[in-house]
Order: structure tokens, then C-alpha cells, then sequence
């Protein structure tokens, strides 16, 4: 039996607007930032879910509530860790552009560690992992991951085979909804739904 895992992005910051990387910092929604769960929702409505399962970050699961309110059924919505943003340590709240002064020439941005925090394929494989894991609960069901873009590139990385460091410029936008099937212990399948995906800088 497969499980269908569809997967959005949290709703616009102010931080998204302003080019910082947040990390595991907060910050609040623009006035777009609570429309569009709203929008994302209305794709889901005929599609019934098993749970919603958030980023523990607040845009996150802010995000998550205003889906699971949109969709006027009951569905259980709980905080997951392992689709937390990554954790940028010492670069927390620096801009793109001061990001991209500080990091090394050479570095690798899949394997390159934030000082004080963690690498992009340590954000891939615990994202992975969960995800994985969700055959086991939620087997013939379909369940809704409201993360962020990093965390989505590194499944969707995985699911074409190839190292996330090819795919964490992608950016998914606060539109975006995609749709992950696992089955037989892997992802087998991978579509977007609606919403805007190019590149970061």
C-alpha cells in the first residue's frame, strides 16, 4: 500500500520579503503570508487527510492551523521535528548576500555545515527518514507536510536520486503544493500540484 504525502511550503515572512535566512528563528507573516494556506487549501479539500503534520517553527505551524481550519474536517494536526528548517547556527538572520560573503569558496552546499548548526544533507535524511516512515501509520492514506523550501528540495532531491546540493537553490514558493509517494520503503513518485517553483539567487 502507498501513502501520499502532499507537501507546502510555510506562508510569506517578513524575512522571506527581506532575503534573510531565518533558520530556527521566527518572523511574522506579510499580509500575503496568512492568504496563502488559504489558496494551497482549496486543492486539498477533496482530498481527504489522515493528519497534518508541521515544522515546529511558528510560520510553520501558524501555516498549518489556517490549512486545517480552511478545510472544515477534522483533521489531526501535530509538530514533527524532522521538518524543521535547518538550523543555520552562527548565520541565523544574516542576509543572502552576507551568507554568500561568509561562506567558504570550496564549500559544498550539501555537505558545508553552518557554524554551530547543521548541513543541508542532515536536513535531507531526517527529512527523508520521516517521511519514509510514514508507510508504516499511514498506509492507503494521504497525510499534508507544511515545511520549508530547503526541506522540500531535499525530498524531492531524493526522489530523483540526485545530491541535494543540485536542488537547494530551488525555491518553492508560499503557493506551492506537491505531491510525495512512498511505497516498498521509498519515494516512487513526486508532481506539482499547484504553485510557483524557480530558483534562489
Amino acid at each position: 500500500m502507498a501513502t501520499d504525502a502532499y507537501v507546502m511550503r510555510h506562508g510569506e515572512t517578513e524575512a522571506n520579503v527581506g532575503e534573510i535566512l531565518l533558520g530556527r528563528g521566527d518572523s511574522p507573516f506579510t499580509k500575503d503570508g496568512a492568504r496563502h494556506p488559504v489558496a494551497v487549501a482549496r486543492h486539498l479539500k477533496s482530498r481527504p487527510l489522515a493528519c497534518i503534520y508541521s515544522s515546529p517553527q511558528e510560520r510553520a505551524r501558524r501555516t498549518a492551523s489556517l490549512v486545517q481550519e480552511s478545510l472544515k474536517q477534522p483533521v489531526p494536526l501535530q509538530v514533527e521535528s524532522a521538518l524543521s528548517e535547518i538550523d543555520a547556527g552562527e548565520f541565523t538572520g544574516l542576509s543572502f548576500a552576507e551568507v554568500r560573503q561568509r561562506l567558504p569558496r570550496d564549500a559544498v552546499l550539501g555537505r558545508y555545515r553552518y557554524p554551530g548548526g547543521e548541513s543541508w544533507n542532515e536536513v535531507q535524511r531526517r527529512a527523508v527518514d520521516f517521511l519514509k516512515g510514514l508507510a508504516s501509520c499511514h498506509s492507503d492514506e494521504a497525510v499534508l507536510l507544511v515545511t520549508h523550501a530547503g526541506v522540500i528540495a531535499g525530498l524531492v532531491a531524493e526522489y530523483r536520486g540526485e545530491p541535494i546540493e543540485t536542488h537547494i537553490r530551488t525555491r518553492y514558493g508560499h503557493d506551492f503544493l506537491g505531491r510525495l509517494v512512498v511505497e516498498s520503503g521509498g519515494i516512487v513518485h513526486y508532481e506539482k500540484i499547484a504553485g510557483t517553483v524557480d530558483t534562489w539567487y
